[in-house]
């Protein structure tokens, strides 16, 4: 018993000892739980949850084509207030282009309203209006379009045209519309440059214009290998002295067709050439060539160009 007792103070006097006495069970759990782990890895790494497929929401709008225009400008608080000419105007570009969605009676019941979800405008109901029945509320309906709906923009239209149909609007069916104030009408010609008039350029998709791009650099590129052929079936000086400084012959030609002042002179040819060479599909045998040599290689290359 007293012995026990005395290497129990032995340990607790000096407990590295213990360490050393239970290091070799520590070692035995470490290497268990280890040797479950690698046993079991495919067990733990398992996606257990189901996969959820994410349906891509995202839409991709393609710019329409916009054929460029000039809009001419007008003085808004001019046309404020109808008269007999604006409302004929109005009259005849509604008839034009809105009375077959939303008849000749404005409720919303024209020939081609029929399948419209959600139905065309019926303009003598006052309620639920996107924009107003002000004519700055009617303007911008013209200027953008209601997105959902069958209503598109009109933003072709003069901005006369647009003011003047708004008018007739209001006047034939709308039951007592209400009036634009002079600050609202002021910031309508503000977010528009009504009374400045602007110039619309010209806007086309992406597609398409990636197709032009390439349709033109195709057009190029044809050009250029007509020039390597022609080169490559000539016999003569000149020929023969551009196959020994190209490397690459159709890039050669394409840095000789990206900038064409150097067909001014024979200076400016040289210049062309030696800059950047040995990336532009030229070679340092250039820095070979004599005098004469340059003179015939600049002849022979203006007859290519």
């Amino acid at each position: 018993m007293n012995n026990l007792k005395n290497k129990i103070e032995e340990l607790k006097s000096h407990p590295e000892k213990a360490f050393g006495l239970i290091y070799p069970y520590i070692l035995i759990v470490v290497i268990t739980i280890g040797l479950y782990y690698v046993t079991n890895l495919g067990n733990i790494a398992r996606q257990n949850l189901p996969l959820v497929a994410v349906t891509d929401t995202t839409q991709i709008s393609v710019l329409p084509v916009v054929e460029p225009r000039t809009v001419p400008p007008i003085d808004i608080m001019e046309y404020s207030k109808a008269n007999d000419e604006i409302l004929a105007k109005g009259k005849e570009t509604y008839s034009t282009i809105c009375a077959s969605c939303h008849g000749e009676d404005g409720k919303g019941n024209g020939a081609a309203a029929t399948g419209l979800n959600p139905p065309p405008r019926d303009f003598t109901n006052k309620s639920n209006w996107k924009n107003g029945q002000k004519i700055s509320g009617i303007y911008e309906t013209l200027e953008h379009g209601i997105p959902g709906t069958g209503m598109i923009s009109y933003n072709y239209l003069p901005p006369a045209d647009r003011i003047a149909m708004a008018h007739y609007i209001r006047e034939t069916f709308i039951p007592q519309p209400p009036a634009d104030s002079e600050s609202e009408l002021t910031q309508l010609d503000q977010l528009y440059s009504l009374s400045q008039g602007k110039e619309i350029p010209a806007q086309i998709p992406v597609e398409t214009a990636m197709g032009l791009i390439i349709e033109e650099n195709n057009s190029v590129y044809q050009e250029l290998m007509q020039k390597v052929n022609q080169a490559n079936s000539d016999n003569s000086a000149g020929s023969k002295i551009f196959s020994r400084i190209a490397s690459n012959k159709i890039q050669a030609m394409a840095t000789l067709n990206s900038d064409k002042s150097w067909v001014q002179s024979n200076q400016r040819f040289m210049s062309a050439i030696v800059y950047n060479v040995q990336n532009n599909g030229f070679n340092s045998n250039i820095f070979k060539l004599s005098s004469d040599e340059w003179d015939i290689l600049y002849n022979y290359m203006t007859s290519l160009f």
